[in-house]
């Protein structure tokens, strides 16, 4: 599948890239209607019955109003469309706006607006739910916790037990490939946290860099040092990214993230990119993949462009920031690349 559909942060469509807006205004609500997530957590559209896969830069679907009607609960959007709601589908997000999904399976979030109107029509409402016209609908937190996810035994068990992790390439990320020679980086002091079996680590050492790998399963580390313990500018320390050294502070030029920001509990993110921070010195860099998509269980768990905006802009200038279409097949659609200056 190559066929992209692009919507961007005001609702507008595009085929292919941003300079593409598609004008027809019922090729748009065609995109609309046949917005689909789907179980590998790619957001997929039809176009003339041709596949396109969607990259949207928040929810695709935007709800300006809210109503009951026959036991339905359907949400008004752009393009004088109607959609029904999954009744077991919505949530609540950390900015307390309500999100869910159609029973077409498209992802959907209320405007202001129609959050505002909803609660002044509702019949009651409490931090758990809102009852609209006799009909109770639950909004638990978008994000479903995982606990386990914080224990090293989790991540040892997963290294020990699966022969191919689902998130190790068995290689460097594609974007790294792809990029590394046109960022032309100077001989650099690298860290990569959650470096897992160090595939991304010894990429970025075997060109020269001078890298430190950090994780804290055990198991992970075991399988990086019998692959790549020969690399003399290479090193892995076993520790939790949240308890590295005061020494390292403003000690590193680029941090690299991949596959770490989307494995911890998402209540954490701000505090990894404190951590981010930290050890880069001022003109640090942060070189980064990060997964877009609609999932609210992990690992991995996904975020939408405009929430990784909004958490990573007070903290770095964007140097580049996008979409990635070269990556392996099963992330195709689902793959952001950034490259930020530490402010």
């Amino acid at each position: 599948m190559s066929n992209y559909v692009i919507i961007d942060e005001n609702g507008e469509i595009f085929l292919e890239n941003p300079e593409n807006k598609i004008q027809n205004p019922e090729i748009c609500k065609e995109v609309l209607s046949n917005l689909q997530l789907n179980p590998d957590f790619t957001l997929t559209t039809l176009i003339n019955d041709e596949i396109h896969l969607v990259e949207a830069f928040d929810f695709p679907i935007t709800a300006h109003a809210v109503t009951v009607a026959s036991d339905k609960v359907l949400i008004h959007t752009d393009f004088n469309l109607y959609f029904e709601t999954q009744d077991d589908q919505w949530s609540v997000n950390a900015q307390d706006q309500f999100q869910g999904l159609t029973t077409t399976g498209a992802p959907f979030k209320l405007s202001k607006k129609a959050q505002d109107q909803l609660f002044t029509q509702c019949d009651e409402y409490d931090d758990d739910s809102f009852t609209l016209s006799g009909k109770n609908i639950m909004t638990p937190f978008y994000f479903i916790e995982n606990k386990d996810i914080q224990k090293s035994q989790f991540w040892n068990e997963s290294y020990r037990n699966l022969v191919q992790p689902r998130w190790d390439l068995n290689g460097p990320a594609e974007a790294f490939k792809d990029m590394l020679h046109r960022l032309k980086l100077p001989k650099s002091r690298i860290l990569v946290l959650g470096c897992g079996a160090g595939h991304d680590a010894a990429f970025f050492a075997q060109a020269g860099h001078v890298v430190t790998g950090v994780d804290f399963s055990a198991e992970a580390l075991q399988k990086a040092k019998k692959n790549y313990g020969h690399l003399h500018n290479l090193s892995f320390e076993q520790m939790n990214i949240f308890d590295l050294p005061q020494e390292w502070n403003f000690s590193f030029d680029v941090v690299i993230e991949h596959t770490l920001f989307c494995a911890i509990d998402p209540a954490l993110h701000q505090k990894l990119i404190t951590v981010w921070k930290r050890v880069l010195h001022e003109e640090g860099q942060l070189l980064s993949v990060f997964f877009t998509m609609f999932k609210r269980t992990g690992p991995p768990y996904g975020v939408t462009e405009l929430e990784l905006r909004a958490l990573l802009r007070p903290h770095f200038q964007f140097l580049f920031w996008g979409r990635l279409r070269n990556s392996v097949p099963e992330r195709l659609g689902k793959e952001l690349f950034v490259l930020g200056k530490k402010r």
